[in-house]
């Protein structure tokens, strides 16, 4: 689930992300090989926070995103929903690729994601699960950064875990691809926070994008189209988006340090998109 600007974020809802992956990767432990952390946590942990005036908004998620292998089994020591079920989260009627578990009347998601090197969309049977085709997540488990990460899980009790996360090249080339079909502000802002405040530095993570689009990561060729098209100047549909999502609907009233903090914002998303593309 994602809003089109960071206000309509329930900050008692995105506090609960993290404790909810923290309740789940330990219980999946069986797979660990099988899946990679995806989605809107990424940049919380892949990146530093810097604070104060003028300061990006930390990234904000409602929902915890997995790759996950197409053969992934625990063969027969359980199952993915027998493991989800018994920590609270169970499929929900709309969507089989989506679990749900409500806490403290918030309903906190999981969504499985997988590629299957022949189709670009639709879903695919993962053990007992279903889950979202995404070209992109087979980069993502190949990759993927074991980071550890301590807290307290849904459940209330300590949590320190060592899980795999996904690193910022192929986290990119999914976003790009994201933003290319659904022109989400969140996929947009996420784009420009990452490369900005990737913890080995915006040059780490261009070089990391262009590594992805020189093995042929099967993103990489729609998040290049959205480079060139979504992103390439300050009135593009990427750049106006990301700045939407930080400071909401543009007026004609707003006062004008806020129209210079959006043309600001703007600016740093295309010169963000500029580099990325120049790198290929």
């Amino acid at each position: 689930m994602k809003y089109d600007t960071y206000s309509a974020y329930d900050s008692r809802a995105t506090s609960q992300s993290l404790p909810t992956f923290l309740t789940i990767w330990p219980a999946l432990g069986r797979y660990h090989d099988d899946l990679v952390l995806l989605g809107g946590l990424v940049p919380i942990c892949i990146c530093k926070h810097p604070e104060g005036d003028g300061a990006l908004p930390r990234p904000a998620t409602l929902d915890v995103d997995l790759g996950i292998a197409l053969g992934a089994s625990a063969g027969q020591y359980g199952t993915l929903s027998s493991e989800l079920r018994a920590q609270g989260f169970k499929a929900t009627n709309h969507n089989k690729a989506r679990y749900m578990k409500e806490v403290n009347g918030l309903e906190m998601y999981i969504d499985f994601l997988v590629e299957d090197g022949a189709t670009p969309e639709g879903a695919r049977m993962v053990d007992d699960v279903q889950a979202s085709v995404m070209p992109g997540v087979v980069r993502a488990l190949k990759t993927a950064r074991s980071i550890s990460l301590s807290g307290k899980d849904l459940f209330g009790a300590d949590q320190r875990i060592t899980a795999r996360v996904c690193e910022v090249g192929p986290y990119l080339a999914l976003k790009l691809r994201a933003f290319k079909f659904r022109q989400q502000p969140k996929d947009a802002f996420d784009i420009l926070y990452t490369v900005k405040h990737y913890d080995n530095g915006p040059e780490a993570a261009i070089a990391a994008f262009t590594e992805e689009v020189n093995v042929e990561n099967p993103a990489s060729a729609d998040a290049i189209e959205s480079l060139k098209d979504d992103f390439n100047d300050e009135n593009s549909a990427g750049a106006v988006r990301a700045a939407h999502f930080i400071l909401g609907e543009a007026t004609r009233t707003e006062h004008e340090d806020v129209k210079l903090r959006r043309a600001m914002i703007r600016q740093d998303m295309v010169d963000v998109a500029t580099a990325l593309l120049r790198s290929v």
